[in-house]
């Protein structure tokens, strides 16, 4: 009856997110009085889209200015009166004419943009540093006509774009983790499509620090790539190989390629794409971990590991454009691993108050189980307007992954016993996901508006023999509800204001198929707003934004199956997970090639990786807990993007402090628990990349990232990481559609972490040498490639990555 009744209230309060859209849409008519309007083409009459559209009054003034959507449409607001109006857009020549406007608005005739040819022919040559600008949402940095256009892959670039950082775990956005990335409005669900797109074909990269309400609440940082507009019909192809080589280890070779066709005739695009990757990894570590108890147990060892993945990934879609302002398409992906495999070698001496009672030496493997480790994932989506003001979106997405593992593990020890242990892990999940949006020009500005409905499935079944672990048997079940609306305007003289809220109803179930006591079932109800404001202060672009965020654990968090790593240690999940909220404030400024960010986040039930002591034999528990106290951070970072002729700096310098203060158990404290604090060390960072491009289709490129010790969640850093990398580029062919690229990284082999952890009762020390230091070659060929007209959002998101 409980669950009957909150069901019925969150219909309710859906169904009322529904009536206010309605009544909006239905009763929110405005008449275009001071609006013109028109539509950027090239010679041929092909849209030319993301163009800059902005008119200027007396004294040249920039009265109004925005860019030009995807289809060269635009629509700027001004008072009645006589301006001139200007089209810009990079390889084309600039378009001025006079205007003069009414109360009654103008429409223009589509505006044909001439080809520069002069500026195109020496675009490599006199390449420059891209240009970064506010846009109201984030920070938007243009790649064509700069030294990014051919620094690689798509990866390669973000990692040179401001407000983006190589962090730890790959590419970040400072402060705000991994993003959400977007291509041309479509989602990315492979990650691999990153080392596809390559950066030539790439006109502009956006930073988003805050998402607004149209995007899932567990969305922290978005990154929108906006793709060079190729135009002409017919075939088209890109082949992109590479091979990267392993200085340290003969065994990490790294061979990668892909093929991607794409066809067009008429309103109709066609696309295929088919890549196989292979990735190999090896870390070599000494660790030093202690529990206190009634006793004290040590582990000290080292860690010899290395694992392989081989995958072969294919894509296949079409778009058609059904009209001028309808788009209708599909796509679907799928992924098979080859190979899944690791072997770790730990040899560990265990003492027990400080005398040596045990002497381990294990060898475990992993390896692919019998269920064959596929992925699918499918998208169909209508884009469209209807009549000159409604628009919407509209994605249907379906996502499946089944994966299985078989591991063993020897133990021998010439103090105590061996023992030899199997387990099997199978996991499946299956997510729907459908998600509607809607634009309505109101007033000076756009109310934005829509739903999205998202379920999945996750079961997890995990069974060992040779220690007293028991089986396991477990289904997650999530269904999230979200209705958002949203409203943007630009006022003339003050700025650009925003302001939406996104609504989720969350219903969670934890289901034990060996243990129905543990059961779980949870139902969460939050609103999620968010603010934002951007204008110009004399020569300073100024953005200030505002929102609440949560983040959800991923799936195999939630599985509280235990897992054995080794004798003393074990890992599990934890299906009480809480959500973590967080509040996030962000002061953005740019001037001329300076940028300055700062961002402060304040977190609440935090979640983070905990050891424990399990039992009296020296064995530990690892597994993810939600933190009581609030966990603060403010990152603060400055980007500097000089030219000094041929050579162009991308200078990235920040500082990330924390505050978290946890109490935790300790059996050696009088009173059994003290708090550990995690404040007093902030990392430093700075990433320090140098181009040099010179005539013959040459670049030189020479680059560091470097982070200091300190704090990071619960961790410390107690070393410098320094990745020293170098590359040398050579663009053939009279079009420069050959690419050759011999890069180098981690030349120093001094990028890895050390890191020292206070558990309270449990304490570790470990030192790592990572396989980082890497040669890597790479080839890329384009034919005729069109962009595709894809227009497909997605929806899901966050299911697909916490699957």
């Amino acid at each position: 009856m409980i669950r009957f009744v909150k069901d019925i209230k969150m219909k309710r309060i859906i169904a009322a997110i529904w009536a206010l859209l309605l009544s909006v849409f239905l009763f929110a008519g405005r008449q275009d009085e001071g609006v013109v309007k028109g539509k950027v083409e090239d010679s041929a009459g092909t849209p030319l889209g993301f163009a800059t559209v902005f008119i200027t009054g007396a004294g040249d003034a920039i009265v109004a200015g925005d860019a030009a959507d995807a289809d060269g449409r635009f629509a700027l607001k001004a008072a009645p009166g006589n301006y001139k109006l200007t089209v810009s857009l990079i390889g084309y020549k600039d378009a001025t004419m006079d205007i003069s406007l009414t109360v009654q608005g103008l429409e223009l005739p589509p505006i044909r943009l001439e080809e520069d040819s002069q500026l195109l022919e020496s675009a490599t040559v006199q390449a420059v540093m891209p240009k970064t600008k506010l846009t109201g949402d984030g920070l938007q940095t243009n790649i064509r006509g700069s030294v990014l256009e051919n620094a690689g892959t798509a990866n390669d670039v973000l990692a040179k774009t401001p407000g983006i950082i190589k962090g730890q775990n790959g590419l970040e956005v400072i402060g705000k983790g991994s993003p959400l990335v977007y291509i041309n409005g479509r989602k990315v669900t492979d990650p691999t499509e990153l080392d596809r797109l390559q950066s030539n074909e790439i006109q502009s990269i956006e930073v988003i620090s805050n998402p607004g309400a149209q995007y899932d609440a567990t969305v922290r940082s978005v990154v929108r790539i906006r793709t060079v507009r190729r135009q002409g019909d017919g075939f088209g192809f890109n082949v992109n190989a590479s091979d990267a080589q392993s200085l340290r280890w003969d065994k990490g070779n790294d061979p990668f390629g892909a093929v991607n066709l794409n066809y067009r005739t008429g309103g109709l695009d066609l696309f295929a794409g088919v890549n196989y990757q292979s990735n190999s990894s090896r870390q070599i570590s000494d660790s030093e971990a202690t529990t206190y108890g009634k006793s004290i147990f040590e582990n000290k060892g080292s860690i010899d590991g290395e694992s392989f993945v081989k995958s072969i990934y294919g894509n296949a879609g079409a778009n058609w454009q059904i009209a001028d302002n309808h788009f209708l398409g599909g796509k679907v992906e799928w992924g098979r691993s080859l190979q899944v495999s690791s072997h770790t070698d730990i040899i560990a001496d265990v003492l027990l108050d400080h005398v040596k009672i045990d002497e381990l030496h294990t060898l475990s493997d992993d390896v692919l189980g019998n269920t064959v480790p596929l992925n699918l994932g499918a998208n169909i989506y209508y884009n469209g307007r209807v009549g000159d003001k409604l628009g919407i979106d509209v994605n249907l997405d379906y996502y499946g992954t089944d994966m299985s593992t078989n591991s063993t593990s020897e133990e021998t020890s010439p103090m105590t016993h061996g023992a030899s242990i199997s387990s099997v892990s199978e996991n499946s999940g299956r997510m729907y996901a459908g998600k509607a949006v809607f634009t309505y020009p109101i007033w000076q500005g756009q109310l934005e508006a829509g739903t999205e409905e998202t379920f999945s499935r996750r079961s997890d079944v995990y069974s060992i023999s040779g220690v007293s672990i028991p089986a396991s048997s477990a289904l997650v079940k999530e269904d999230n509800y979200a209705g958002f609306v949203s409203y943007g305007c630009f006022i003339q003289e003050a700025g650009q204001f925003k302001a939406g809220v996104r609504y989720e109803y969350v219903r969670y179930a934890y289901e034990d198929a060996l243990n129905p006591a543990s059961d779980l079932t949870k139902n969460y109800s939050n609103w999620f707003p968010n603010a934002s404001y951007a204008g110009v202060i004399g020569p300073v672009q100024l953005m200030l934004n505002y929102s609440a965020k949560t983040r959800r654990p991923n799936y195999a968090n939630l599985s509280s199956a235990i897992r054995y790593n080794s004798r003393y240690v074990w890992q599990s999940g934890n299906a009480r997970l809480q959500p973590e909220l967080s509040h996030n404030v962000s002061l953005t400024a740019v001037w001329k090639f300076i940028a300055f960010v700062v961002n402060y986040t304040y977190t609440k039930d935090a979640i983070m990786t905990w050891s424990a002591p399990y039992n009296d034999e020296g064995v530990v528990l690892v597994k993810p807990r939600n933190i009581d106290e609030p966990f603060h951070t403010l990152p603060v970072f400055v980007n500097l993007t000089p030219t000094f002729g041929p050579w162009s700096l991308n200078y990235t310098l920040g500082i990330m402090p924390q505050w978290l203060s946890i109490t935790v158990d300790d059996p050696r404290e009088p009173s059994g628990r003290r708090v550990t604090r995690f404040n007093d060390k902030p990392i430093f960072l700075a990433q320090l990349f140098n181009t040099l491009t010179v005539d013959g289709g040459w670049q030189f490129e020479l680059g560091n990232v470097l982070y200091s010790k300190g704090y990071t969640q619960n961790m410390m850093l107690t070393n410098v990481y320094f990745d020293l990398t170098a590359a040398v580029q050579k663009t053939l062919l009279k079009d420069g559609s050959l690419v050759l690229r011999l890069e180098g990284h981690d030349l120093t082999g001094t990028a890895h972490n050390d890191v020292d952890t206070d558990f309270g009762s449990h304490t570790i020390m470990q030192t790592n040498i990572m396989d980082t230091q890497r040669i890597k070659l790479s080839l890329r060929y384009n034919f005729n490639t069109a962009k595709s007209k894809y227009r497909g959002t997605g929806a899901g998101a966050d299911q697909k990555a916490r699957m």
